[in-house]
């Protein structure tokens, strides 16, 4: 399944800094976008609990201007989305493998996750 969500908010990536009250905000806040859009993929229908590790690929296409990201900070910057992504599947977010990440050519600030069961 394809999710495409936002960017992060610059305080889930782990240079971000912040206010931990504002940090739990916005985690909680695009936790329940990566739900919705998860449940919108799956018509609220949650697929059997997979018996091996689920693949992740991050498609990252960054913001119009500015440096790519690293790697590493966005599949820290993806924590809240895939903890939305496992709590509409109804699985334990451990079964995730680490996320593969690329980059995209276009910049259209968005962070697409590929889940394979």
């Amino acid at each position: 399944m394809k999710i495409v969500l936002p960017y992060p908010d610059r305080l889930l990536w782990p240079n971000g800094r912040g206010h931990y009250h504002a940090k739990g905000r916005q985690v909680t806040k695009h936790r329940g976008w990566a739900m919705a859009a998860t449940w919108e993929q799956t018509r609220g229908n949650k697929p059997t609990t997979p018996e091996s590790r689920v693949k992740v690929k991050l498609t990252v296409s960054a913001k119009p201007r500015g440096p790519l990201p690293d790697k590493d900070n966005c599949s820290a910057a993806a924590k809240s989305y895939l903890d939305g992504i496992a709590d509409a599947l109804g699985i334990n977010d451990r079964l995730f493998d680490a996320p593969v990440v690329e980059f995209d050519a276009a910049r259209t600030s968005q962070f697409i996750l590929e889940v394979t069961l």
